[in-house]
């Protein structure tokens, strides 16, 4: 049996950003089927129940290694490149199946509890990270690293991974919370042979691939020196680009490179406030999306971004976006709800997420109003949301139509017992190298 929510004011992102006062939103069997104003509701003899505060699409975190959590704080002010190689990836030779499991369920409590339903992840151990999403009651889109080097020999030969993605991808076919992708890491760290192959993977069993491109400003320098080609153009040679290819940061990008993007309809996410943390750039957002490529706000890893928080990611995209420009008016408030939430969906290939119209993804999100205002036109909320939103005001949270947090905690983690897992893990990571 369906059952009918009443809210005292909705954003559905069905088309653009626009707030609804005394909205409706009716949901079956995980579904969204039906949503606007109380005026227009359809006739329901089911059962109803009255949200107080303002309704909004689950937001979605494009790009994420949320099992980081357990190396939180460390490396800073290293610059990205030297931060993974001098101590991320030695850490991560010593990692568990339960540490990711532990981490994963942390990362999972929290982006719930930040309002975040959905997060685009890549890290070792993807059954781990999968289980652990899933069970907290988190959307999990998985993509299996591919990575090789010297302290990361004991995940096998990149063939061997190549083989466990595809049976991962089998497994969870037709999971209502786990999707299943492949995520070369990038291609300075991948060679050319696993990248074709991942190529040749993605297009047998219609996966789509999520890589890191265009992070740091000197990451292609080695590539452009073997093949004189770009990153994206190397990319485009090899047979990755096409519309199942998410293209993370893309901050280093020339106006050539996105051009292919947006021939080859490449989704690009955006993490602000990592890129900022390790001084690595401000990303053509702008360009890109003028461009017709979309673009996906993210928060990275919670050890290159501290916080799992999409709230302060939106707030520094505008700001990002204002100062590469010049231009008070180059992103507005509706422009990174919209990226936190629909064109996440498309950045991700899930035309089902990131918005409340018939037949989306039940996925919604709570916010008390209590403290934002004034409201002197309805939509005055988007922005009072989006510029002095926080996850403090995450009052519940639905993922496939079931509430996974009440009153601001999550229902289906033991949020203490995770933290305290994840502090003894941590410390014996770090004392491992």
């Amino acid at each position: 049996m369906g059952l009918r929510y009443r809210v005292d004011h909705l954003i559905t992102m069905k088309d653009e950003a626009t707030v609804v006062d005394r909205g409706v939103v009716d949901i079956a069997a995980g579904r969204v089927v039906w949503s606007g104003p109380e005026t227009e509701a359809p006739p329901n003899d089911g059962p109803e129940e009255k949200l107080s505060g303002l309704l909004i699409p689950g937001l979605v975190n494009t790009h994420s290694h949320n099992a980081m959590v357990l190396f939180r704080g460390a490396g800073e002010g290293l610059p990205v490149d030297r931060w993974l190689t001098e101590l991320i990836w030695p850490r991560e030779g010593f990692l568990t199946p339960e540490d990711v499991w532990w981490g994963m369920t942390l990362g999972a409590a929290e982006l719930l509890a930040n309002g975040v339903t959905t997060t685009h992840d890549m890290y070792f151990f993807p059954e781990s990270g999968a289980e652990a999403g899933a069970n907290a009651g988190l959307r999990t889109i998985v993509t299996p690293p591919l990575l090789t080097g010297e302290n990361l020999t004991r995940f096998g030969t990149w063939e061997e991974q190549l083989d466990q993605m595809a049976s991962l991808a089998d497994t969870y076919r037709n999971h209502d919370l786990v999707t299943v992708g492949l995520g070369p890491h990038s291609a300075y760290a991948v060679p050319e042979e696993p990248l074709r192959a991942v190529a040749e993977l993605a297009r047998n069993k219609s996966l789509h691939i999520h890589l890191h491109v265009a992070e740091a400003e000197h990451e292609g320098d080695t590539i452009q020196e073997r093949t004189g080609m770009t990153v994206p153009r190397y990319l485009e040679a090899i047979g990755i680009l096409d519309s199942r290819t998410v293209a993370a940061h893309g901050v280093w990008l020339t106006s050539d490179d996105i051009a292919l993007f947006s021939e080859h309809e490449v989704g690009v996410t955006h993490s602000p406030m990592s890129n900022g943390k390790h001084a690595s750039g401000m990303a053509p957002v702008i360009e890109l999306r003028s461009s017709g490529v979309p673009v996906g706000i993210a928060t990275d890893g919670p050890s290159s971004h501290d916080r799992l928080d999409l709230f302060e990611e939106m707030r520094a995209a505008i700001r990002y976006a204002r100062l590469r420009t010049g231009r008070a008016d180059a992103m507005a408030a509706t422009d990174a709800l919209t990226m936190a939430t629909r064109e996440a969906g498309r950045v991700l290939g899930r035309d089902d997420l990131g918005h409340l119209g018939e037949g989306a993804r039940a996925d919604m999100v709570l916010i008390d109003t209590a403290t934002l205002g004034p409201i002197v036109e309805p939509d005055d909320l988007i922005t009072h949301l989006v510029y002095s939103g926080s996850p403090d005001l995450v009052e519940s949270v639905w993922v496939e139509g079931r509430q996974v947090v009440n009153s601001g905690i999550p229902t289906l983690v033991d949020v203490e017992k995770a933290r305290r897992e994840v502090a003894d893990r941590a410390r014996r990571l770090a004392e491992s190298i």
